[in-house]
C-alpha cells in the first residue's frame, strides 16, 4: 500500500479522523517547543494529550472516585460538563452505536479541546494510535513540503492560530480537566510514519490542491476560527480521497477520474453515471493494490515474493480496507449523498462551504459557469453542460439533464449563502458566506 499511495489508508482512519490528526500533531509540534512545518528532512516530534477524562464524561463512561473527586466539585458540575462534552463529540456519519470514550473525538474548535488518540488497555486509558492512521500525517508532510516558501509560511501561520489556545471559558474548562488525564502526555513522539510518508504530487494534483486549499481557508481571517477548521476537517480528507484514486487509476494506466456531481432531488441519468463511475473507481483501488502485488510476487530476486502472491487475486482481501478508506471518507464528508447503500456524488453543505473556501482565493469571485470550468479543469467535476461535453458524457446523456443540473447547483449556491445574483444577470461565487 505504501508503494502505491505513499501512505498506509486505511478503512480505520477514515474521513473526519484525517483532520482530526493534522490538527492533534500541528499542536503537539507547539507543545514540544518545535516550529511548525518544519524543514522536510527533519524527523517530526510531538506531544500527545489523550483528553480521556472530558472523553469520557462526555459518553457517560464510568470514572473513578478518586480520579472524579479531584477534578469535578459541586452538585451538578458532572450532569453539566456531560451535557455540555457530548455536545462537542464529533458525528461520524454511518455509526449506528454510541461510540465509547476512546472512539468519541472532540471537535478542536478552541485549541484546548484539540487532542491525540487514546485506547482502553486493561481498563485504563493510554496514549495510542487506534483511528489516527498516517492519514493527518500525510497531509502534515504534504504541507510541509511545499515548495512556495511564502505560502508555507502562510499555512504555518493559520494553523498555529488554528490551534493555539483561546483562554476562553470553554478552552478554560477543558484545560482544567485535561490537567487530570489518566493518560498523560508521553514526552515527545517521534513520527518516522510521517518521515517516511511520499507526497508524490509529480502524478497527482491533489497535494498541491491540498496546500492551496489550507492557504485559502487559513488566510480567511474574518471567518469564525470554528469554520476554518471545519472547512479543514473537510477538505484535506476528501482531496486525500480523491490522491487515492488518482494514484490507483494512474498505477493501471488510466486518465484521472472524472466526477458526474448529481445537485437535484430527484433520479436522472447523470446520478446513474456518478452511481457508475463511484462503482468503478472503488475497483481501480482493488485492482490497482492487486496489481502491485503482481508486480512484487513476479520479481526476481525478492526475498518477499512469495508473501505478496498471496495478495495476487482479483478481488485480495487485503484491499477491502484501502477501498473502504476511499468510499467511507467521501461519504463522511458529505461528498456522497449517503454512507451505504446505492450512492452517487453530490456536495452536501459542510462539503460545499469547505469546497468553496478552498477553491477560491479570498477577495475573488469568479463568475458562476466560469467556476464551474475551473471545478471541471483542476478537480475534474462534470456539473453542467459545457463539462458534460468536454468529458463527452452528452454522447448518451441528454444535454438538458446536464442544464437542469447545472441550475440545481447555483440554487444550492445561493440557498447556502455562497453565491450572489446581480440585477445584470451576472452571478458571482464567493468562499465566505453572506
Amino acid at each position: 500500500m505504501l508503494d502505491l499511495f505513499g501512505s498506509n489508508l486505511q478503512q480505520q482512519g477514515r474521513g473526519l479522523y484525517v483532520g482530526l490528526e493534522l490538527l492533534a500533531i500541528c499542536k503537539g509540534v507547539i507543545e514540544a517547543g518545535g516550529e511548525l512545518l518544519a524543514d522536510p528532512e527533519e524527523t517530526v516530534s510531538y506531544r500527545r494529550r489523550s483528553h480521556d477524562l472530558a472523553r469520557r464524561l462526555a459518553t457517560g463512561t464510568p470514572i473513578p472516585a478518586v480520579q472524579f473527586s479531584g477534578a469535578v466539585e459541586g452538585t451538578g458540575t458532572a450532569a453539566t460538563l456531560q451535557a455540555l462534552f457530548s455536545s462537542l463529540v464529533v458525528q461520524i456519519p454511518g455509526r449506528r452505536v454510541e461510540p465509547r470514550w476512546f472512539a468519541a473525538h472532540l471537535y478542536p474548535f478552541v485549541g484546548e479541546l484539540v487532542h491525540y488518540d487514546a485506547v482502553e488497555r486493561r481498563g485504563v486509558p493510554a496514549i495510542e494510535r487506534y483511528v489516527f492512521r498516517d492519514g493527518g500525517g500525510f497531509v502534515y508532510r504534504t504541507l510541509r513540503t511545499d515548495p512556495d516558501e511564502k505560502r508555507r509560511a502562510r499555512v504555518r501561520e493559520a494553523l498555529r492560530d488554528l490551534v493555539q489556545d483561546s483562554g476562553t471559558a470553554l478552552g478554560r474548562v477543558a484545560a482544567a480537566l485535561r490537567a487530570h488525564d489518566v493518560a498523560k502526555p508521553d514526552g515527545e513522539f517521534v513520527d518516522e510514519s510521517e518521515r517516511t510518508a511520499e507526497v508524490d504530487d509529480e502524478h497527482s494534483p491533489w497535494p498541491e490542491l491540498i496546500r492551496a486549499g489550507c492557504d485559502h481557508i487559513g488566510r480567511r481571517t474574518g471567518v469564525p476560527r470554528a469554520k476554518r477548521i471545519e472547512q479543514l476537517l473537510h477538505w484535506v480528507p476528501y482531496c486525500l480521497a480523491r490522491h487515492q484514486l488518482s494514484l490507483a487509476r494512474l498505477e493501471l494506466g488510466l486518465p484521472e477520474g472524472l466526477c458526474p456531481i448529481d445537485m437535484t432531488y430527484a433520479a436522472n441519468p447523470i446520478r446513474k453515471r456518478s452511481q457508475e463511475a463511484l462503482t468503478e473507481f472503488r475497483w481501480n483501488i482493488v485492482s490497482a493494490l492487486a496489481q502491485v502485488a503482481r508486480r512484487h510476487a513476479e520479481a526476481s530476486g525478492d526475498p518477499t515474493a512469495e508473501i505478496w502472491r498471496r495478495f495476487t487475486g482479483s478481488n485480495p482481501a487485503f484491499a477491502a480496507s484501502p477501498r473502504a478508506f476511499f468510499t467511507e471518507t467521501l461519504a463522511a464528508v458529505g461528498a456522497l449523498n449517503a454512507t451505504a447503500g446505492r450512492r452517487h456524488f453530490t456536495f452536501k453543505p459542510e462539503m460545499l462551504e469547505a469546497l468553496l473556501a478552498a477553491t477560491t482565493p479570498p477577495g475573488e469571485e469568479p463568475e458562476f459557469e466560469t467556476y464551474c470550468r475551473s471545478l471541471h479543469e483542476k478537480l475534474g467535476l462534470v456539473i453542467g453542460p459545457a463539462e458534460a461535453r468536454a468529458a463527452r458524457l452528452t454522447n448518451d446523456i441528454d444535454g438538458e439533464s446536464f442544464t437542469s443540473n447545472l441550475i440545481g447547483f447555483r440554487q444550492r449556491l445561493e440557498a447556502s449563502g455562497l453565491l450572489t445574483r446581480y440585477s445584470d444577470a451576472t452571478d458571482l461565487v464567493h468562499g465566505e458566506i453572506r
